[in-house]
């Protein structure tokens, strides 16, 4: 079982960087507005790595911009902890990057994967936790 690297993010915890941002394939649809924040996020082979400390809160819509930094090709999904799909990138050639938009509704782990090939088996993957939004205190 590989191994996972731990970063650490204000008010997130992201076992490995990612970077997407809006295209066709987005399961959930379009969200409404114009995202809350933009993440970079650079796929190597084979992890994903943050260039940043960034928090997300639940209500919150993440533009993630993935680059491809490896040697072959990579993608990134964004899934709940139900493996529910928030979104996915096309597959990225390396050196291109592409980008998908995903809303958090609520507070709790999700993940990041490249589900080319084996690739998730060998550690490209990474989970990072959604902190409850203003609007939940109660």
């Amino acid at each position: 079982m590989p191994s996972r690297r731990a970063i650490a993010l204000v008010g997130v915890v992201l076992l490995s960087p990612i970077s997407m941002s809006a295209c066709g394939s987005d399961d959930a649809g379009a969200p409404g507005g114009d995202p809350t924040q933009v993440v970079e996020i650079a796929a190597t082979d084979f992890a994903f790595r943050a260039d940043a400390r960034i928090t997300i809160e639940a209500g919150d819509t993440v533009e993630f911009r993935v680059r491809n930094e490896g040697a072959v090709e990579h993608q990134m999904e964004v899934l709940t902890d139900a493996s529910r799909r928030l979104g996915i990138t096309e597959r990225i050639a390396p050196g291109s990057s592409d980008t998908v938009v995903a809303t958090f509704d609520a507070p709790g782990v999700y993940v990041v994967i490249c589900d080319i090939d084996d690739h998730r088996s060998l550690g490209q993957q990474a989970e990072f936790e959604v902190i409850g939004g203003a609007s939940e205190e109660g």
